[in-house]
């Protein structure tokens, strides 16, 4: 299969050197000419802990026209990039493109139907964790479940092959929309509390940060319901609970973002909230204040 990955950081390079290494056409596309050098040059490392090291060489341009269309389009840059990174690398996406989003967000769906149809759009989750250590350089730090749907059967069959011969724990769901939000409501009342204070992970299921998520999961539950899907605020909760017990020191990537002055995702996630909360006439406050005040953070990095 040939496939192009849009957005070659950690989690890129991780999808796509593995596909590369199961003998997949891979491209991996970066907006920054030095960096697409360097992994054409040097292709990518994955290292894992008590593990060789994973080195596959693989095809790295910043200009679509080089790939021509694809047979799979991997969308694995930040959640509020999506829709124009598409319109930029149209060029890799052909008539019969497959186009899969694993990122955050609670409308990438939305941006992908957009792009390519219905037919074309596969959207889900991935649990899989990477650091970056330089350009193609990445360490696994966690393997997890990756969950996708949408499209048709047939695409997702394919998809589901390709990811499982590169060694990834793969399921696929006719309809995307539970697991995604499971996660995305899981992300947004999280990352917003820990990037406000400053706190590491394990402080999350102590007072005053345990309300604060239990307020921002539960407001996100409702606006859920009002669109068909079924959040459990209880086993998010215990989800939590065990996110501060294994990462307690991590940092989330909406920290990272503030802290390099970057925009974060704060519009794809608790602003998802407040815009389906409004049609649906449900009360929102605290994903309204977080939301504000992750803006105001970004404004003033």
């Amino acid at each position: 299969m040939k496939i192009a990955v849009v957005g070659a950081g950690a989690l890129g390079c991780l999808f796509g050197g593995r596909l590369a290494a199961a003998d997949h056409e891979v491209w991996l596309l970066h907006h920054r000419e030095e960096v697409a050098r360097v992994l054409s040059n040097e292709g990518v490392t994955v290292r894992r802990p008590g593990e060789a090291p994973l080195t596959v060489a693989v095809d790295a341009t910043t200009d679509a026209s080089d790939v021509g269309p694809a047979d799979l389009v991997l969308v694995l840059v930040r959640a509020h990039q999506t829709g124009t990174a598409l319109a930029d690398h149209a060029a890799c996406i052909g008539p019969d493109t497959r186009v899969l989003s694993v990122q955050n967000g609670l409308r990438t769906d939305d941006h992908l139907r957009d792009a390519v149809g219905r037919d074309r759009a596969y959207c889900g989750v991935t649990y899989e964790a990477a650091t970056a250590a330089g350009p193609g350089t990445v360490t696994h730090t966690a393997a997890g479940l990756t969950t996708f749907g949408g499209g048709t059967a047939r695409g997702r069959s394919a998809i589901r092959d390709a990811l499982t011969d590169a060694g990834f724990d793969v399921e696929s769901v006719a309809d995307p929309r539970p697991v995604v939000w499971e996660k995305g409501v899981l992300v947004l009342a999280t990352a917003p509390v820990l990037t406000l204070t400053g706190c590491p992970v394990g402080r999350l299921t102590t007072d005053p940060l345990a309300g604060v998520v239990t307020q921002l999961l539960t407001e996100a539950a409702h606006v859920a319901a009002s669109q068909g899907v079924d959040v459990d605020v209880a086993e998010r909760r215990e989800t939590v609970a065990s996110m501060a017990r294994s990462h307690g020191d991590h940092t989330v990537s909406m920290a990272q973002d503030v802290a390099q002055g970057r925009r974060t995702e704060i519009d794809e996630l608790n602003g998802v909230v407040l815009d389906l909360a409004e049609d649906a006439d449900v009360d929102v406050p605290a994903n309204a204040l977080v939301t504000a005040l992750v803006h105001g953070l970004e404004r003033c990095s």
